[in-house]
């Protein structure tokens, strides 16, 4: 297998410390100077590797959806064969696999997307594969569950965890955590 290019590192590097500054300065914030600090490396070598601003952040973007739909892929292949919708909601509400970069990184993709025709669309896309992956999930384990039940206990699953996700930066809400995972709980039950 060939070795990454100097510019397929350099370009990873420049996104890791791009994602790094809108972690922590959302969007807007994150400038290409504070990119070039986090990176390291000269403020032209960003646009010598990735390009200006507006490539950046669809570079950004790709692969913050790559990277989520292999883990999505990667999480779905883990699972065991019975009992995957529960499985799964264990692994959901379990502050472990809670990730607070990543969490920073979508909500602040979120919040650029108002502003931002092409941004939502894409965001939207994403959002709607990972429903979809959650409604396939249910009826692999519930069969025969009415598709209208299958798609609202799906969107109340997506948006339970989002809700949960997109307030763990703020730390110490372990009881809203096991509150939305029962929830969640409530809702598989309504399947059977």
């Amino acid at each position: 297998m060939a070795r990454p290019s100097v510019k397929e590192q350099r370009q990873a590097q420049i996104l890791d410390a791009y994602e790094a500054c809108v972690a922590r300065y959302g969007i807007e914030g994150a400038t290409l100077e504070r990119i070039a600090e986090q990176a390291g490396l000269a403020r032209a070598l960003i646009r010598h590797n990735i390009g200006n601003r507006d490539e950046l952040i669809d570079a950004l973007v790709e692969r913050f959806i790559k990277q989520t739909r292999q883990e999505i892929d990667e999480m779905m292949d883990e699972l065991p064969k019975r009992n995957r919708l529960k499985v799964l909601t264990e692994w959901l509400f379990d502050p472990a696999h809670s990730d607070t970069q990543f969490v920073l990184v979508s909500d602040a993709l979120f919040m650029a997307a108002i502003n931002d025709p092409v941004l939502a669309d894409k965001m939207r896309k994403w959002t709607m594969e990972f429903i979809l992956a959650i409604e396939k999930l249910i009826t692999d384990d519930y069969p025969d569950t009415d598709k209208k039940l299958v798609s609202a206990v799906a969107a109340g699953i997506v948006g339970i965890y989002f809700n949960v996700e997109s307030l763990t930066p703020l730390g110490k809400l372990d009881k809203l955590a096991k509150d939305s995972k029962q929830a969640v709980l409530l809702l598989i039950n309504l399947l059977k």
